[in-house]
């Protein structure tokens, strides 16, 4: 194969995996962060060794659960869901005002105007909104 010929084999190889690299960044299959969706509370894991699983704060009526955790640092996550429950009664759970920390990450569906009173429910700090949840740690 003369060198012109291997040059432009290299090029086409070359722009074949930059084209394959960015379609997976933009599929996010090179982050990080693991998205998870649920239902309903009773689809989502309460224990094991997951990458994420739902507290015990958590009320057994949420639905529309959704969250955000590092693959390699699970302590870091976000979560969303929607609850009749009040936060404020669950045991475990304090009250903050002002909420100081910031979520360590940031999905599309976390809000920008976030509320500035909420709980701290074991190491999660959480804040609500008619009925919506927004909860993170790390």
């Amino acid at each position: 194969m003369s060198s012109l010929a291997r040059l432009v084999a290299a090029a086409v190889v070359a722009a074949a995996v930059c084209t394959s690299v960015a379609s997976c960044s933009s599929l996010g299959l090179g982050s990080d962060e693991k998205s998870y969706e649920f239902a309903r509370y009773g689809d989502a894991p309460k224990a094991g060794t997951r990458s994420f699983v739902l507290d015990a704060w958590v009320p057994s009526d949420a639905t529309e659960i959704r969250a955000v955790a590092r693959r390699e640092s699970p302590g870091e996550a976000v979560l969303t869901f929607r609850s009749a429950a009040s936060v404020a009664d669950t045991a475990g759970c304090t009250a903050l005002d002002p909420v100081t920390a910031a979520p360590p990450l940031s999905p599309d569906w976390l809000p920008v105007d976030m509320p500035t009173t909420g709980w701290n429910c074991d190491d999660w700090t959480v804040v609500t909104d008619n009925g919506t949840v927004w909860a993170w740690h790390g």
